[in-house]
């Protein structure tokens, strides 16, 4: 069956964010006098449910706490990401995958309000079919979203291939049943992706050509 679908993630993927997310993370810590901490200890910390995450930087972490540390979080985001943008090669995967008319569906654990704004404010809203998002800010669910929408839109996972930067962006492929490449520049280190055994590339013009490989007849 020919691929028809390209699943994004957008966090670490089409948004170059990871050090925006990091900034946010230090400034919760600044408040509480805490350290911060570097990108290696971000990479080594993350995890999912998010809320692994900050069980890694706050124990114990009643629920009160936590929904506060994301809130303020989701502030500091928006905040910091006005000095960044699109990952470099993104619009042009984007346009790739339209010229071989592709589907593109972004399938995300962050809110579905803020996926609309940013993909708004950086000019590619328009490239995707649908934007699937949480509809809270706990950052959880994303498989069980992906899988539940594809079967009901009747997408084959044979058709489908996600990109995303995560080992989590792995799981959701695997519960699709569908193939994924991973991009080393997102919210996990390039070892901790290889150890998956998945494509990993450096630059989306690469990630682009290994799909586009895989959707040529």
């Amino acid at each position: 069956m020919p691929l028809t679908t390209v699943i994004w993630d957008w966090n670490g993927t089409l948004a170059d964010d990871v050090r925006v997310a990091l900034q946010s993370v230090n400034d919760i810590l600044a408040r509480r006098g805490r350290e911060p901490i570097t990108l290696e200890q971000y990479y080594s910390y993350m995890d999912t449910p998010i809320r692994r995450f900050y069980e890694n930087l706050f124990h114990p972490l009643p629920d009160d706490l936590f929904d506060t540390l994301m809130l303020e979080f989701n502030q500091g985001y928006r905040r910091h990401m006005t000095s960044t943008g699109l990952m470099e090669g993104a619009k042009e995967a984007l346009e790739a995958f339209r010229r071989a008319g592709l589907t593109q569906i972004i399938v995300s654990a962050s809110h579905t309000g803020e996926l609309s704004h940013f993909s708004h404010l950086f000019g590619v809203e328009g490239y995707f079919r649908w934007i699937l998002g949480a509809e809270d800010f706990q950052a959880a669910g994303k498989v069980e979203m992906a899988c539940q929408f594809l079967q009901e839109q009747g997408i084959a996972p044979e058709e489908c291939v996600v990109i995303g930067d995560t080992l989590h962006d792995r799981e959701m492929a695997k519960a699709i049943g569908c193939p994924v490449c991973l991009l080393d520049r997102g919210h996990q280190s390039r070892a901790q992706l290889e150890s998956a055994g998945e494509p990993v590339f450096h630059h989306l013009k690469d990630a682009a050509s290994w799909i586009l490989k895989r959707a040529a007849p």
